[in-house]
């Protein structure tokens, strides 16, 4: 019987992934979410923990996804309209 090996490599799909030629993430051209980031940065505080009442940051990944969900066309349309990011308990 063939051994059947399990890969350890996530599956990815979408932008919030792909690198540049030189190995830094992509980010798209024109994005909605600077505005949202300063929001959170302003209003949004750490209920709790050490850092608690500190503003909220978001990881670098839930950046790059947020960057891509608000991402607009020339036109100013969002580019996409569902969206699914899919993590262990008490990633983030």
């Amino acid at each position: 019987m063939p051994s059947m090996a399990l890969s350890t490599e996530p599956v990815v799909i979408g932008p919030t992934w792909s690198r540049r030629p030189d190995g830094k993430f992509d980010l798209p051209d024109k994005t909605l979410a600077w505005q949202a980031f300063e929001w959170c940065w302003n209003y949004l505080k750490l209920p709790d923990g050490p850092n608690a009442d500190d503003p909220w940051a978001f990881t670098d990944e839930q950046a790059r996804f947020l960057a891509w969900w608000y991402a607009v066309d020339e036109r100013g349309r969002f580019v996409y309209r569902r969206g699914v990011l899919r993590r262990l308990k008490g990633w983030g």
